[in-house]
């Protein structure tokens, strides 16, 4: 899994970092460009890191993560709290889910992420 994987993802969100773009209690839903990547894995456990190219205002944020025993699913979490869910589709592809909630900032998505480079 060691390398740098991305894909663009439809990403809703609400809260602070967005409130000049949405009506009050509203939401944003916008199209990103999302790097995940994997600067170490043992076995089935892997640390590294996710940003957005396209928000220069979320910065980069460490995820830790480990993998089911089949091989094709896995859970990870981020440095910000926030959740999400691995499925392997082939070796250079993977779909995800995430979910993050803090009392300033909710933000949502799922991606199809391609692999770009080995670590």
């Amino acid at each position: 899994m060691e390398g740098v994987w991305v894909g663009t993802v439809r990403m809703v969100s609400s809260g602070e970092q967005v409130r000049t773009q949405v009506a009050r209690g509203g939401a944003l839903i916008q199209e990103i460009e999302l790097t995940f990547t994997v600067s170490y894995q043992d076995q089935e456990v892997f640390i590294g890191e996710s940003s957005i190219a396209n928000a220069p205002d979320l910065q980069t944020v460490p995820v830790w993560g480990s993998i089911r025993s089949t091989g094709k699913e896995g859970v990870f979490v981020t440095a910000h709290g926030g959740r999400g869910n691995i499925w392997f589709t082939t070796p250079s592809q993977f779909e995800f889910c995430y979910a993050n909630q803090t009392p300033k900032w909710m933000s949502s998505y799922c991606a199809v992420l391609e692999k770009q480079s080995d670590q």
